[in-house]
């Protein structure tokens, strides 16, 4: 005999109407809040690396100057231009002069002096030997500077005509130099090396960065200073870098 078993219906249960809104609407939520949070993680990285690339430029213009600057002829440095241009006058090769060197009374169209490593100095046409210079003027006048006519022995030096210096180093210091070196800021907040301060010859050095230059002139008791104000822009918040580079003052 068989028996009846009760039949059972099975009831299929899903989302209504309000929890798929509810869930749709919780889902929402987090994507806005995710997405708010990725985005501001981006920011926060894109601008830390522009600051390190500014940053990066300031150190590297930074490095440049404290290179030439510190090899410059001592009381070479000049600024014009309201401090927006900083000039100055690398040295090539410098030695030591002996008595004979033409130092006034002494005329004469060579002169001697001490050995010049040859690693260190190769003649060019332009250059000059200079002889205790006082004043950045002076490098316009005959009275520290003398033109150069032909390529230098280990221990000596001709000049294009007689020579005869002004004035004798205390040291007995000798330098020879070529063209002077400008470092000089733009209406565009740009930093160019050139020539002069009227740009020939330029190269650009840095780019989004205003400054000064301002320099001091030596004493008995310190070296000369040259001073660089750098100002950085990030994102309407200037914040100042500032470098005092030295030249020694053996003239």
């Amino acid at each position: 005999m068989n028996s009846l078993k009760p039949v059972t219906s099975v009831v299929q249960k899903g989302f209504t109407l309000i929890e798929l809104v509810i869930v749709i609407i919780i889902l929402s939520v987090l994507g806005i809040a995710t997405s708010n949070y990725i985005v501001s993680g981006v920011d926060i990285y894109t601008d830390i690396a522009e600051r390190d690339k500014s940053l990066n430029s300031v150190r590297f213009v930074m490095e440049r100057l404290r290179r030439e600057v510190s090899g410059a002829l001592p009381n070479s440095a000049v600024v014009t231009a309201g401090g927006q241009c900083l000039t100055f006058t690398p040295i090539v090769a410098s030695s030591i002069y002996a008595a004979d060197f033409p130092i006034n009374p002494i005329s004469s169209a060579t002169g001697t002096i001490a050995t010049i490593p040859v690693a260190d100095y190769r003649f060019a046409e332009g250059d000059k030997a200079v002889v205790y210079l006082l004043t950045a003027i002076d490098l316009d006048s005959t009275k520290v500077a003398k033109p150069l006519t032909s390529d230098t022995t280990n221990s000596r030096l001709t000049f294009n005509d007689d020579a005869g210096f002004s004035l004798g180093s205390p040291a007995k210091r000798l330098y020879i130099i070529r063209d002077s070196v400008s470092y000089y800021f733009t209406g565009t907040n740009d930093l160019f090396r050139a020539e002069n301060c009227d740009g020939k010859e330029k190269h650009l050095m840095g780019e989004n960065m205003k400054g000064r230059f301002s320099a001091s002139e030596a004493s008995l008791q310190r070296n000369s200073l040259v001073k660089v104000s750098f100002t950085l822009d990030f994102d309407g918040q200037e914040v100042p870098v500032e470098q005092t580079l030295h030249i020694s003052n053996v003239p």
